[in-house]
């Protein structure tokens, strides 16, 4: 990697393929980029003021939501890394490293003010050699305030950051002139903030004041063989999001505001938790829901997903632990260790279970709110063994009680899970009999003998 280039990523890192699509403005011909979907900005922006328990006055929350498209194909990439195929995987899109970040612009009342407005430049755009945010001999153009690299956690649709933090009495604050370096106090007015040099805090009064951001994702890569020749990309700027006295105000979220989770495909896989197994199911997250857990996410606020399990037959609901709660596109788990009770001491891989999910909604000093409940989704059981490659069948929908019943049962021993059952008793339970005859038939033969030899 060459001097100066660090790219930071937040959560797991994400690596992807060579990219383009329509709304990117490349450094490359279009015919270096390939990707499978379609790349849009970040999606469904939403700003909020950190008032509860932020680490300083100026503290706001920003959240998006990435695509399904992009969503997906980063998790695909993360588990290709996991499983150390991402060689391979990245290879089919003409790469042989790629990393995707995020940007965030800020303004602050006047986003076309010629000092707190937009602050994107020149040195936002990646340099080969010095990376983000500086010049070509490597000095820093953009203030604390400027992100310019934040990473992306790949395995989240929602993402999170904390920006506009305060900035303590030096450069960081003031800049230098020297060095050209730019300071937060630089990027405002000064009617539009108050600082408190001995407790070197920032002040900016939100009932007179409007916070603007938008964002962008970066996309980084190296030219499969044909050495470090680099090529990078941007996604268009998002719609911008607001926070402060002319921000659009909204009020809490309801149950009726939030859909019901859409599920699909449970199925079995071939993992364990503490000797239970573990089963997967596929979520798909829309547009409407992705929006609104974005603006629920920068206000101190989550929505997550609560998974429901019973073992077929039963009538109640099990709330699971151990399972995936946040809010993703993609697969989802869930250990089945919590039904284990005393009608259930273990689950078994055969184990016909049902499962259902709904939406939860937390907000600071109301009550949590939830979604309707999704359909029940089931799946016909087949026992999987370690080292077996076993196609598990396709999810369905919960099935009628009918069709259930005509389905007949597994024909399996009880006892040794092999023996076919003679006349419905195990293999071994018949050799114990057998063994037990014999002992008896010797025990009658020893003593008939002895008698005939007293006479």
């Amino acid at each position: 990697m060459k001097k100066g280039k660090v790219i930071r990523q937040a959560g797991s890192l994400a690596l992807v393929g060579m990219m383009l699509a329509g709304t990117l403005s490349a450094s490359a011909d279009e015919g270096d980029f390939r990707i499978p979907f379609e790349v849009k900005a970040p999606q469904n922006v939403s700003l909020s003021s950190e008032e509860h328990g932020s680490d300083s006055p100026t503290t706001h929350g920003i959240s998006f939501s990435m695509d399904n498209g992009l969503n997906g194909f980063l998790i695909k990439l993360d588990e290709a890394a996991f499983n150390g195929t991402a060689e391979e995987y990245l290879a089919q899109y003409g790469m042989s490293e790629f990393i995707v970040t995020v940007q965030i612009d800020w303004a602050l009342d006047d986003v076309n003010d010629p000092v707190s407005g937009w602050h994107y430049n020149k040195y936002w755009d990646y340099d080969p050699y010095y990376g983000f945010g500086r010049d070509d001999e490597g000095r820093p153009r953009c203030s604390e305030w400027d992100c310019v690299e934040f990473g992306l956690n790949s395995n989240d649709s929602i993402q999170n950051y904390w920006i506009f933090r305060g900035v303590p009495n030096d450069d960081r604050w003031n800049g230098n002139p020297e060095t050209g370096i730019p300071g937060v106090k630089d990027q405002l007015n000064p009617d539009q903030y108050r600082y408190d040099e001995s407790e070197e805090t920032l002040y900016i009064d939100e009932a007179e004041h409007t916070f603007y951001v938008r964002a962008r994702y970066v996309f980084w890569g190296t030219k499969l063989d044909e050495g470090d020749r680099e090529l990078f990309a941007y996604s268009d700027w998002s719609e911008v999001a607001s926070c402060g006295k002319d921000a659009e105000k909204s009020g809490p979220i309801t149950a009726e505001d939030i859909p019901a989770p859409d599920i699909t495909d449970l199925r079995m896989t071939d993992e364990e938790f503490n000797g239970n197994p573990v089963v997967a199911y596929t979520l798909t997250v829309p547009d409407e829901l992705a929006k609104l857990a974005t603006a629920a996410a920068s206000q101190n606020c989550g929505i997550y997903i609560d998974t429901e399990a019973r073992v077929k037959g039963d009538s109640e609901w099990t709330d699971m632990g151990n399972t995936d709660r946040t809010i993703k596109t993609g697969e989802m788990k869930c250990a089945l260790l919590t039904l284990m009770n005393d009608e259930h001491p273990t689950i078994d891989k055969n184990t016909q279970i049902e499962l259902r999910c709904r939406y939860r909604c937390t907000q600071p000093g109301l009550d949590d709110v939830y979604s309707g409940y999704s359909k029940v989704i089931t799946f016909a059981t087949e026992e999987i063994k370690p080292g077996e490659n076993v196609t598990v069948p396709e999810a369905t929908e919960k099935p009628s009680e009918e069709a259930v019943a005509d389905k007949p049962a597994k024909d399996e021993c009880s006892i040794c899970h092999f023996c076919p059952q003679p006349l419905g008793l195990c293999i071994f339970i018949w050799i114990a009999i057998i063994l037990v005859v014999l002992v008896v038939i010797f025990i009658i033969v020893k003593a008939t003998k002895k008698k005939d030899d007293k006479k």
